[in-house]
Parts: C-alpha cells; sequence; structure tokens
C-alpha cells in the first residue's frame, strides 16, 4: 500500500513550489518521499528523503532501527481520511506548505514533515515522543538530499566555518572537490552549501539548534557523495548496529558534478523529561543566489 501525490503551490497560476511525494510499505520505507522539487521553476531536488532512523539507548535496550512507512502511519485529526496530510499556513506572515504523516513504532510517537515556504526555505522535521525503554536515548535521524539544483550536474559543496580564509567563495567558504564526511562544530559556526557552478544559485544546509552532535554510535554529520543510483536504497540504508555511510565515501570527484548530501541530526530524549513531551530535529535549507 501507498499513497503518493503531485503539489503545484500556490496555484498553477504562478506557482513557488512544485514536486511530487509518495509514501511507500516495505520494502521501501523512507518516509514521505519528495521528488523533482522546484522553487520558482528551478530544480532543486531530484529526490528527497528520510531513509534511516536508528535509536540508541543509554542503557540495555536496542539499538533499534524504526523505519517511517505507510503501515505504521496513521491519519491524523487534520486530515481523517489520509495517511499523508498536505495543508497551507501563514507563520510570521509567510505563506508555508507542510507535507506530513503521523506514525506509531512501538511506544514512539513520530510525526515527519517537511515544511515548504514561499521564500524558498525548506524544513524537513522529525518530531518524536514516548518512551519505548526507560533510560536517556538518542534518535539519529538521516536524510538523503539528492540535490539536483537547475536540473544541472554541475554542482559544488562548500563548508562555513567563521575562522576560514576567503579561497574565492567569499570569506569562510572551502569547496570539497571529493567525497568526504564531516561533523558539525558549533564554536565556527559550521554549516555546508550546495552551488550550481554555472547559474550562482544554490541551497544553504542549516544544522537545527536540536540536532546535536556526532558520536561513537553515528560518527558523522554529513556525507558528501557523488551520486550512485545503487546507493539510493529506498530504505534499506544500514541497520540497528550501523548506517553504513561511510563505505560509499571512496574519493569520487564531487566538483561540478552530480551530488548527494546525506544529513544526520541527533535528538537526545532525557527519562526524566516522560514520555508525552515532544521533542524535534532538522536542518533548515536556504535559498542562496537569484532564485
Amino acid at each position: 500500500m501507498s499513497e503518493a501525490g503531485h503539489v503545484v503551490w500556490p496555484g498553477a497560476a504562478n506557482p513557488l513550489w512544485v514536486f511530487d511525494w509518495r509514501l511507500a510499505d516495505a520494502p521501501d520505507e523512507e518516509g514521505i518521499v519528495i521528488l523533482a522539487a522546484a522553487y520558482r521553476g528551478h530544480r532543486v531536488f531530484s529526490k528527497a528523503s528520510l531513509p534511516s532512523l536508528r535509536v540508541q539507548y543509554h542503557g540495555p535496550c536496542g539499538p533499534f532501527k524504526d523505519p517511517l512507512n505507510y503501515n505504521n502511519a496513521h491519519p491524523a485529526t487534520r486530515c481523517p481520511r489520509s495517511r499523508v496530510c498536505v495543508y497551507s499556513y501563514t507563520g510570521a506572515g509567510r505563506r508555508a506548505l507542510s507535507v506530513e504523516s503521523y506514525h506509531t513504532i512501538g511506544a514512539y510517537r513520530l510525526t515527519h514533515r517537511w515544511t515548504f515556504w514561499e521564500h524558498g526555505v525548506v524544513m524537513p522535521r522529525l518530531f518524536s515522543a514516548g518512551l519505548q525503554c526507560h533510560f536517556d536515548h538518542r534518535h539519529h535521524t538521516y536524510w538523503r538530499f539528492d540535490f539536483d539544483i537547475d536540473n544541472s550536474r554541475r554542482d559544488l559543496l562548500l563548508e562555513y566555518n567563521n575562522y576560514a580564509a576567503d579561497e574565492g567563495w567569499g570569506a569562510g567558504w572551502h569547496p570539497f572537490r571529493t567525497e568526504t564526511k564531516r561533523v558539525r562544530n558549533p564554536p565556527s559556526r559550521r554549516s555546508w552549501a550546495v552551488l550550481d557552478r554555472d547559474s550562482g544559485r544554490g541551497y544553504h544546509l542549516l544544522p537545527g539548534a536540536n540536532d546535536g552532535v556526532a558520536n561513537a554510535f553515528s560518527s558523522s554529520d554529513l556525507w558528501l557523495l557523488r551520486y550512485r543510483a545503487s546507493e539510493d536504497r529506498y530504505g534499506r540504508q544500514g541497520g540497528a548496529f550501523a548506517d553504513g555511510l561511510d563505505a560509499y565515501v571512496n574519493g569520487g570527484n564531487t566538483d561540478g558534478q552530480d551530488v548527494v548530501v546525506w544529513y544526520c541530526g541527533h535528538l537526545f530524549h532525557r527519562v526524566h523529561e516522560g514520555g508525552d513531551d515532544w521533542h524535534s530535529v532538522g536542518p533548515d535549507l536556504v535559498p542562496l543566489g537569484p532564485w
């Protein structure tokens, strides 16, 4: 079973966002998938998804890998006839479109949401509540962004640190020309951007305030990879004990290529907070250049 749809928002006369979405069942378990997303007529993603959600307990439970799929999704109050809810709203004076699903896995309650703002910002989020075991734990949430800005294979990833010199891309920005993996560094305000080398359009990936940092269980925060079809595993990426992403980092050229960015947020849930409080994790994706 699955659900799928096509979005032209806010309307066909003057669309800001156009994309397809789907929520599938096993063996394809990657939450709500966004396909062929374009902003103001310019391609942003070929595909964006949440293929892996790993849970690490500070105690004898787990670890777990919890797939988000059609089967464990449920209709919510806002959209009682569908397991995926698509709705518009206004926040802080701006219009937004959200695509979300609500899931239960054991005692966990999970909301997977994509929010697309009229000024081009994209906010992928996972919200979590519930306690499966009575111990502190982390939800390691892996998003896969197959950027295809301007439908081009001329993309480049850059990293920002406030201590870095100007290498030709602006103060603080350093280009990565081969596959690599990185960790967050909040003191240097580390962030990343994918830029189309021809048009100058791109997206800035800003880690979320609750996204935490890598640890031994999930050892990186970002992986930059050259696109390979075999590495898109539709939710079958890694397992409870390992994410399996380091094996994809093999020195491939990423300068002016079709690039894929994996980003992991590490949501910490303290047991003394109880199972009723909702926690959230996820980055902000902010447009750069002449959109």
